[in-house]
């Protein structure tokens, strides 16, 4: 497997880093705020992230109270959007995308904006993927008009995990909270006028309100602290400084690619962001981005040697064969 160098565009806002959550390690942050916010029925949440795990049911964002009762935005084991609050087990919010978001290739941007104080149902709760909203979804209940949201109120918050499981594997980056504001995708993001790809700006002079918070990812040390002004420090588990990275959204790396299969790709583990995997005999791993022409560089590290391991360059919609001394395929 080669892994090709980073594509780097010129955004005029640059993101340095992003933190790397590994379900292997169950990594996750959270915070319990004492009281709370600046209000419960509009709000705004954005982050950029790339995915690992496909086919799982993993956790963004999700906030659990005393009574069972639990807000969640999470992707499904179907790599659908889900959208869910339920108090007392009664749901009164639900969503879930027709869309499917499995492309561990690329980052994405995710703004979710709550208003419950309007008087028009569709107008509660509006999602957006880089910057274009999503309309299709299979589960469409809008909460009530003002209905208290949980997530922003006293009691404990967790981010890439449920608490005890459904962990999030892969990057996130320039994850921000605006506690009683809803707000557009342009206070985020905007599309980049020669390749008209959703791009980030700089979001460090929004207003964040009580609750709210932006992490940066920028401080090896401290993933979860909070650079709003605001200090609501998120506590890390299971995270190292070597889980900073400086694969971000406007600088992808390539990573191994799990949706990539041969003819006998079996036995394969992914960890670490995509960048480690463990192989089976008669397995192979390709990468997530290709090349056709310049100069590229790669660096690999061989851990184990126990199966006569084959490091080499593979055609564009084929992984190396299961014997690529004799294959056509390398």
């Amino acid at each position: 497997t080669i892994l090709p160098a980073n594509s780097v565009v010129d955004t005029g806002y640059n993101v340095a880093n992003s933190c790397m959550f590994d379900t292997a390690t169950e990594s996750k942050m959270a915070i319990t705020f004492g009281s709370a916010g600046t209000s419960l029925r509009k709000a705004t949440f954005s982050s950029w992230l790339k995915r690992s795990n496909l086919t799982v049911d993993e956790e963004l964002i999700f906030r659990v109270t005393a009574d069972s009762g639990y807000f969640n935005i999470a992707f499904s084991d179907a790599d659908t959007i889900k959208i869910k609050q339920s108090i007392s087990s009664t749901v009164n919010l639900n969503f879930v995308s027709t869309q499917k978001f499995r492309d561990p290739s690329a980052w994405l941007h995710m703004l979710v904006v709550f208003d419950t104080t309007q008087s028009t149902e569709g107008n509660r709760v509006k999602i957006y993927i880089n910057g274009t909203q999503v309309t299709s979804w299979s589960t469409s209940t809008y909460p009530d008009q003002n209905t208290d949201m949980l997530f922003g109120a006293a009691n404990l918050n967790i981010i890439a995990s449920a608490g005890g499981g459904n962990y999030f594997g892969g990057y996130l980056a320039e994850m921000c909270y605006c506690d009683g504001q809803s707000l557009t995708p342009t206070s985020f993001g905007e599309f980049d006028e020669d390749s008209g790809i959703w791009k980030p700006i700089d979001v460090s002079g929004l207003t964040f309100g009580t609750n709210g918070f932006y992490l940066d990812m920028e401080d090896a040390t401290d993933f979860g602290q909070d650079v709003s002004g605001n200090t609501n420090d998120w506590t890390e588990n299971n995270l190292a400084a070597t889980d900073q990275g400086t694969d971000t959204c406007t600088n992808n790396f390539a990573t191994l690619n799990p949706l990539v299969q041969g003819t006998s790709n079996n036995a394969r583990t992914f960890s670490d962001g995509n960048t480690t995997v463990v192989l089976g005999r008669d397995s192979a791993s390709v990468s997530s981005i290709g090349v056709s022409s310049g100069k590229w560089y790669v660096e690999i590290k061989c851990v184990t040697d126990a199966a006569n391991p084959v490091i080499g360059i593979a055609k564009e919609g084929s992984p190396a064969t299961v014997n690529p001394w004799g294959g056509s395929n390398l």
